[in-house]
């Protein structure tokens, strides 16, 4: 529930490296009259409350759980020290970022999910993979995806060239000679967005994004799929684990858009715990609620940017929470079905599916406003 209180935690606005991972109220770009982008991330894994039953071991994901000492397992602890959207929001605390929220998200983590943000110069780059599960009785699936995003934004950092798919191509290349990897598979959709509202997209498989402005949806980009439940996946399969009828697809597949992005734009990425389970057209109607909250008389003391802010963070936590909400649905409600159900019964009726999809779900949020 949102409480119509006094919103304290103004920005996820990030002007550091990712060697420095602090939430501030700067610009992203303060020497520049250009735009501006506020961030919000939230993420949970299907291996958490309510998903599992009370005192159940939480098997634990990726990198920072081997007990490896190394500047990837580093990278993901940075990644999971920004404020993920969670908890109340209390005074004198960032956006109710406590302790104890801290601890259950790096308790639970995202799952086979994980993302990236990395600073460029006047560039912002975004990356969401979704670790493919079916390799999980072969390896963790959560190090491919961990490892795809890692490579992703160090090779932004260090590549000439700023087009997510050229930065994809060399990703994946690192993930293929890196020896933490040894086997597996995910989905990757990514942006880079520019200080003059440049914003220039890449998809490959089930992940995907969103522009919404005033409420509105502009753009929904499109799943790639080879059938039902099947995303195309950038993979690694060594030799003794290759066999007939496995996914493998490259760089070359993924969907590649650009836009020329305006002040009031709200960019979001997403994994399918998110879009197998919200129809498109309930997002509209969240975003919508936020709105009138945030425009309340109770807030006015906020000024554009500070909402801009609170919009991002606030929209990526409600959307991962009425995902969530979704994944509980048996499809014997009245009403709406969830987009997995209605998808199944034309593409796989002979299972009878129903409800929602229970999967680790990820969002990432920006808004396009321009320096105050």
């Amino acid at each position: 529930m949102i409480r119509c209180t006094r919103l304290l935690c103004r920005s996820h606005r990030f002007s550091t490296s990712t060697s420095n991972l602090k939430a501030t109220i700067t610009p992203l770009y303060p020497h520049t009259p250009h735009y501006t982008y506020s961030l919000g991330l939230s993420y949970a894994s299907k291996y958490s409350p309510p998903f599992i039953p009370p005192g159940e071991k939480v098997g634990q994901y990726g990198f920072l759980n081997q007990g490896k000492a190394n500047e990837l397992a580093q990278w993901v602890g940075e990644m999971m020290d920004f404020p993920a959207g969670r908890g109340e929001l209390k005074s004198g605390e960032d956006g109710g970022w406590t302790q104890r929220v801290r601890e259950d998200t790096r308790k639970f983590g995202a799952g086979e999910d994980f993302f990236g943000i990395q600073n460029v110069g006047s560039d912002l780059h975004l990356a969401l993979s979704d670790g493919v599960g079916g390799w999980t009785d072969r390896v963790d699936p959560s190090l491919f995806s961990q490892a795809l995003c890692y490579h992703y934004t160090q090779t932004a950092k260090s590549f000439a060239s700023a087009e997510p798919r050229d930065i994809l191509h060399k990703a994946y290349k690192a993930v293929l000679h890196d020896k933490r990897v040894v086997a597996g598979g995910a989905t990757l959709v990514s942006v880079r967005l520019g200080e003059e509202g440049d914003g220039s997209f890449v998809n490959l498989g089930d992940s995907g994004y969103v522009i919404m402005n005033k409420d509105q949806i502009k753009y929904v980009s499109k799943p790639q799929t080879h059938f039902f439940n099947c995303p195309r996946q950038l993979s690694k399969i060594p030799s003794d684990m290759r066999q007939d009828g496995m996914i493998h697809d490259t760089p070359d597949h993924a969907e590649v858009k650009n836009f020329e992005l305006e002040v009031g734009d709200v960019v979001i990425l997403f994994t399918d715990g998110l879009s197998d389970n919200l129809p498109i057209e309930h997002l509209p109607l969240l975003s919508s609620s936020l709105t009138q909250l945030l425009n309340s008389p109770l807030n006015s003391h906020l000024s554009n940017s500070e909402k801009d802010d609170e919009y991002s963070r606030l929209l990526a936590d409600i959307l991962v929470g009425y995902g969530r909400m979704a994944m509980t649905r048996t499809g014997d409600e009245e009403g709406w079905k969830t987009p997995f159900e209605i998808e199944a019964s034309k593409k796989a009726p002979k299972y009878g599916f129903k409800g929602g999809k229970i999967d680790d779900i990820t969002v990432m949020t920006a808004v396009v406003s321009e320096r105050d």
